[in-house]
Order: structure tokens, then C-alpha cells, then sequence
């Protein structure tokens, strides 16, 4: 018995020495196919975290030309509406079309290139270069941070060149830090009127207006402390806009009547990149030009007269506001308006007589607009947007302009009375007459005149 238990143990050590060497040598030639797998999991997804190389340089100018190519880059937006695009406000010129692609830095990860889809806006008035948006679409897991075009797929080459932020890449809805944002156009040549701007920068912090957003070029040199003034007052954002660096811009509207490479001063990017600057940073954005203003005729702020628009149309995306004339030559509101100006520019308070608008005259409007339901916009009216379109009554409110008369057989006879701007005067003419005082600009007392 005692040799039968002693055989018994002896092939039972033998079978467990059996199987662990065949576990040892299973898990042996098992561990490169684990590896493999691994690492082909990883190479069809995305790679894993690389050191950042991307971007190498970025943008420091508003304007940014894409290198192999007559195009100009602008600014860069992640658009949640189109699918999580990057879109890229440019400028290109419709007579050199070219294929183009998108570079995008991933965050953690190696950039990636695509084509580029190019939407030309449709208004240009005859000139070569056109607003256009750049759409990129990027891989699940990249989470871009910067995009640059190049003009091809060699993205060694185009790791090179100069990249802008992606901004607007959290999405908002509520709790905007500004309820209306005005954006004007840009402000070139030595254009120095003074008076106007400070009283229009007033005007709108009456109405409640806490921003305004300028596109500089150039200014004369009295203006230019005013800006510097408000710029520290944190009322005015100034972004600056070396255009003729880059293209010959005509001071008009004709093609026809005026050289140039793309028209008055590129306005028409200016307004489309100022709505998607302040997406997500304002209920509200009026596009208008530095030498008109907005007037409510039965609000005393902005902020209740959009509050019953909106209330009023619930589905709109634009209000348009009709813009009227007061002719420059026309009677003013003083016997002397010479002795009354106080500094360089036009007095707003002495033009009091408005144009009457004829059945068949051609109607210019200026915006209101909700900036999220707004893709793509021209000068008077929003070309494509998610909501609907309303036309504002003028006596709701309206915007003013000082200008040439549009027929000088006009009199005073035939003009509109219209002392709106005076209703706000005692207001309007102190603040003013600090902020002038403030930058060593004389000034002197202002009197209502009865007409």
C-alpha cells in the first residue's frame, strides 16, 4: 500500500509540473500578441498625447495673409450651429479661387488637415476681394485650439505658418455680460470729428449701452485721445485694422467710380466678424456706421425698447431700424453755429431738421441682431440667419445721420422738426463737456433755441 501512495503522489507532482510549464510558456508566447494588440487599437483611434507643437506661431495682427495665396485670414470662431465647425472669417479675391485646407491644432494630439469649404458672401459690389467664411471640420477627440489655411496637404509646411485661436469654443445662451453691443465700422483716413463721436459714446451709455466696439485703421490726432479715453474707460474695445497693409481698400461704394481692391475699407468682414466676436458675449449687436446713432422715439433705454421688440416678435433674429437724414445743410438749431462748435466735428444738437422719405426713395436700414441666429450678413439687410427679419416703425425709433442733403432743392419748409436728441440734452451736454474738458478740450455752454 505504502508503494502504491507513494507512486500515486509521485505522478500527481509530475502532471503539476507539466502544467506549469505549459502556463509559462502560453503566457511567454502570448505577451508580443497582447503588445500588438494594443498598440493597433491605439493607431486606429487617436494617437496618444504628443509633446505640443502646435501652433508655432500665432497670429498678432488682426489681419493674416494665407501664404501661397492672394487670401487674407481674420479671425477664427468655433460655430456650434454647423456641426462644432471652426469657421474663419476672411477676405479672398473672387478673380484667384484655389483649393484650400484647414490646419488644426488638437489638444494632446497631432494636428490635423482638411479641406477647406469656401463660402463666398454673395455681395461684393464689384470689387476683386469678398467676405468669406472658411468652414473646417475636425475629427471626434481633437478639441482644436488654433486653425491656419494652407495650400496644400503637406502639413509640415503648414505647421510653419501662423495660426489663429479658435474663439467661441464654449457655448452660451444666458447671462451675457452685455445686453446690447454696438458695432461700428471702420474708422480710416485723418478723420477727426470729435464732437460727434463724444456725443454719440455718451448717448449710448445714457441709453445703457456698456460696450462698442471700434475697428481702427486711422484717425486724426484729436480723436485719437478720445479713443485712448474710452479705450481705459472700458466702455470702447479697439481692434485695430491694418487693411491697407494688405490691399488697396476704396473709401466708397462703386467699383466703377473708385479704385480699390475691396469695398469701403472691407465693412462688409468687419460687420460679420463683430457678430461672431460677441456671440456669446451680448444679447444684442448693432451694426452701424461711426457717424449715425440710434434714437428711440418711446424708450428712454435700449434695454426695455428690445425687451417689448422681442416680446412683440418672438421669433425674429433682426430688427431693422431705418436710417434718416439730417442734411448738413440745412438750417440748424442756433443763429450761429460756428460760435457754438467746441471741438473738431459736427454738433448733433444743431441738426433738428430730417428728411421726409419719399414712397419710391430708395430705404437704408441699419441692424439690430441677435448674433446666434445670425450666419452671414451684408450692409443693410441679414442674408442668412435662423430666425425672421422686422421691419422697426421709425416712430419706435430710428437712426440719425448728419450728411449731404439727398436733393438740394430741400427746405426747411419741406424737412421734418424733429428735436428727439433734445429731449436728452440736459444729460448729454454736461457729460460731454467733461469728457472734452477732461482732454483739454475748450468748451462752451450750450441753449436751446425755439424754432
Amino acid at each position: 500500500m505504502a508503494d502504491m501512495h507513494q507512486t500515486r503522489s509521485q505522478k500527481w507532482k509530475v502532471v503539476l509540473i507539466i502544467l506549469c510549464l505549459s502556463v509559462t510558456v502560453s503566457v511567454t508566447l502570448s505577451s508580443p500578441l497582447v503588445t500588438f494588440r494594443t498598440n493597433s487599437t491605439q493607431a486606429h483611434s487617436l494617437p496618444p498625447p504628443v509633446p505640443s507643437i502646435c501652433p508655432l506661431h500665432t497670429a498678432n495682427e488682426t489681419i493674416t495673409p494665407v501664404k501661397g495665396s492672394t487670401h487674407l485670414m481674420v479671425s477664427a470662431y468655433q460655430d456650434h450651429r454647423e456641426r462644432g465647425a471652426t469657421r474663419i472669417i476672411a477676405m479672398v479675391n473672387r478673380d484667384r479661387p484655389m483649393s484650400l485646407y484647414c490646419v488644426l491644432c488638437c489638444s494632446g494630439h497631432a494636428p490635423q488637415v482638411a479641406p477647406a469649404a469656401v463660402v463666398m458672401h454673395s455681395v461684393h459690389y464689384g470689387y476683386p476681394y469678398v467676405a468669406a467664411d472658411m468652414l473646417c471640420l475636425e475629427e471626434p477627440g481633437c478639441n482644436a485650439t488654433h486653425v491656419t489655411l494652407g495650400t496644400s496637404l503637406d502639413i509640415q509646411d503648414s505647421l510653419n505658418q501662423t495660426f489663429l485661436s479658435i474663439q467661441n469654443r464654449e457655448r452660451q445662451e444666458e447671462d451675457f455680460p452685455f445686453h446690447l453691443t454696438v458695432c461700428m465700422s471702420s474708422m480710416f483716413g485723418d478723420y477727426n470729428n470729435v464732437q460727434q463721436f463724444v456725443q454719440t459714446m455718451e448717448f449710448y451709455k445714457l441709453l445703457g449701452v456698456r460696450r462698442v466696439v471700434l475697428y481702427l485703421t486711422s484717425c486724426g490726432p484729436d480723436l485719437e485721445k478720445v479713443l485712448q479715453y474710452y479705450a481705459e474707460e472700458g466702455t470702447l474695445e479697439v481692434i485695430g485694422w491694418p487693411i491697407n497693409n494688405f490691399l488697396k481698400p476704396s473709401t466708397g461704394w462703386k467699383a466703377q467710380e473708385l479704385e480699390g481692391d475691396i469695398h469701403l475699407n472691407g465693412q462688409l468682414t468687419i460687420m460679420n466678424e463683430c457678430i461672431y466676436r460677441n456671440m456669446y458675449r451680448s444679447r444684442y449687436v448693432l451694426l452701424a456706421d461711426v457717424d449715425q446713432l440710434l434714437v428711440p422715439a418711446s424708450h428712454s433705454s435700449l434695454l426695455p425698447l428690445m425687451e417689448d421688440l422681442q416680446e412683440q416678435h418672438p421669433d425674429a433674429a433682426v430688427f431693422l431700424m431705418e436710417t434718416h437724414l439730417f442734411p448738413a445743410t440745412a438750417g440748424t438749431a442756433t443763429q450761429d453755429h460756428s460760435a457754438r462748435r467746441r471741438a473738431p466735428g459736427v454738433d448733433l444738437l444743431d441738426y433738428v431738421y430730417r428728411e421726409l422719405v419719399l414712397e419710391d426713395a430708395f430705404r437704408s436700414y441699419k441692424m439690430v441682431v441677435n448674433p446666434r441666429l445670425v450666419l452671414q450678413t451684408a450692409m443693410f439687410e441679414v442674408t442668412q440667419s435662423y430666425g425672421d427679419s422686422v421691419r422697426v416703425p421709425s416712430d419706435v425709433c430710428k437712426i440719425m445721420q448728419v450728411k449731404e442733403a439727398q436733393r438740394e432743392s430741400w427746405t426747411n419748409e419741406q424737412l421734418i422738426l424733429d428735436r428727439r436728441l433734445w429731449e436728452f440734452g440736459d444729460y448729454l451736454v454736461p457729460s460731454v463737456d467733461e469728457v472734452l474738458q477732461k482732454l483739454g478740450i475748450q468748451t462752451s455752454p450750450w441753449e436751446r433755441v425755439v424754432l
